[in-house]
């Protein structure tokens, strides 16, 4: 396709590599963590964390190439440092909001620090699990 037509690119992109948008690794990760996250051990975390990155590592590639064939060769510098930047931002607002919410928990639940730490612990990771589905539902239906 040619570069002049960055949507139908994309488009095409998605239909062909559409699961790439969030790969299903991430998102059972995810889900596995926010069912067990009261009863986790380390080794079931390492497990379920390795999961979880294989998934990112199938991802990012793809999506940033893809993203990034759609703009001109002198302009591919500035779209992966945009992308680099957007992706530490994100970064940084998800872990943050995870803190405040397992900080809400340990200040307004009663209990015991381990208790109110595991409970907001689920509840972060309720709240990342809602914004990967809701990313990969929009993701589908900007990109046709």
């Amino acid at each position: 396709m040619p570069r002049h037509q960055p949507s139908a690119y994309l488009s095409h992109t998605a239909r062909r590599e559409g699961w790439l948008a969030l790969p299903p690794c991430r998102w059972v990760a995810l889900l596995i963590f926010t069912l067990v996250a009261r009863h986790l051990a380390n080794p079931f975390i390492v497990t379920v964390y390795v999961l979880y990155m294989a998934g990112m590592g199938t991802c990012m590639g793809s999506v940033m190439t893809s993203a990034l064939r759609t703009l001109a060769d002198h302009q591919q510098t500035e779209g992966n440092a945009i992308l680099n930047t957007l992706q530490q931002f994100a970064g940084a607002v998800g872990t943050s909001l995870s803190a405040v919410v397992v900080a809400q928990s340990q200040t307004y639940l009663a209990g015991s620090q381990a208790y109110t730490t595991a409970v907001g612990t689920q509840n972060a990771f309720i709240m990342l699990t809602v914004f990967a589905t809701v990313i990969w539902f929009s993701y589908f239906k900007v990109v046709k």
